[in-house]
């Protein structure tokens, strides 16, 4: 849902990063080492002369040396950062890993903390504090403002925590004199759970199981759980997708046939999933 502040992954490659080409370094070596000795002409123009795959060898050693100045850079920004190179990168915001926390919910709390720190009744601002109220409970946020001063606050919960218990975490954080600004009135509330049925007829391949369908239906809830957020719209698109796996000829969904669209305090979660073999 944070993703409507700053999307990392639409940012342009940094000019830092370089185009590598092999060809091109050993071209420039080339002419480099004939600019010193050009005798050695004769011996360059043979790919099989010593020389020639000197040169080929160190132009390649080049060419890892490059390639390793350019993952340094890559982990070194937040949007391309990844395992441990990210918790540094954490620790210098002042943001903690939680445990098990994958590194994209990760870069999104350190990004958050960034943009709130410098605003006071933002959205981020609010999303920020609301996360840091029980962070290892939480599964998203959203903040609004309809107007008049009003802020909405919706609450995802991670699946198994008592929904209850982290509305009030989150209500009692965001209500602190330090994080709410004086004219807002803030209303803090679960977010809706909209369930979705799929039914689907699954087509196998010739000589596939037809126990290949229990580990359909078991993906199909893990990418799910995986994927969904607040505001988070369900297609038919990405439900085919991820029943079209190895083994699978073809898939036919019978429900259901348009977007699932949700609101920012809306949530789509799986309904029942039911999965038939086809003929």
């Amino acid at each position: 849902m944070s993703d409507q502040y700053l999307n990392l992954a639409s940012l342009a490659r940094p000019d830092i990063i370089e185009n590598l080409d092999f060809e091109r370094i050993l071209a420039e070596r080339k002419a480099r080492f004939l600019q010193i000795a050009p005798n050695y002409a004769d011996a360059l123009a043979l790919e099989s002369d010593p020389l020639s795959v000197c040169l080929e060898v160190e132009s390649y050693r080049e060419l890892l040396l490059r390639q390793r100045i350019n993952e340094a850079v890559y982990a070194n920004l937040l949007a391309t950062a990844q395992g441990n190179d990210l918790v540094h990168l954490g620790a210098f915001y002042g943001v903690e890993r939680l445990e098990r926390e994958s590194d994209e919910a990760f870069r999104g709390r350190i990004r958050d903390s960034t943009i709130a720190s410098s605003t006071a009744g933002s959205a981020v601002h609010y999303r920020r504090r609301a996360m840091a109220s029980a962070p290892a409970e939480i599964r998203d946020i959203s903040v609004s403002s309809p107007g008049d001063g009003l802020v909405e606050i919706a609450v995802l919960a991670k699946p198994n925590c008592d929904v209850e218990s982290v509305v009030m975490k989150v209500k009692a954080g965001v209500s602190d004199p330090s994080v709410k600004m004086l004219t807002d009135t803030l209303s803090v509330f679960a977010a809706e759970q909209i369930p979705v049925n799929v039914d689907a007829t699954i087509y196998l391949k010739d000589n596939v199981p037809a126990s290949l369908l229990d580990s359909l239906q078991k993906a199909l809830s893990t990418a799910w759980q995986d994927e969904m957020q607040l505001g988070w719209d369900l297609t038919p698109s990405w439900l085919n997708a991820q029943l079209h796996k190895q083994g699978v000829h073809q898939v036919i969904l019978n429900s259901p046939t348009s977007m699932q669209t949700m609101t920012q305090h809306q949530c789509a979660v799986p309904g029942e999933i039911v999965l038939t073999l086809g003929d």
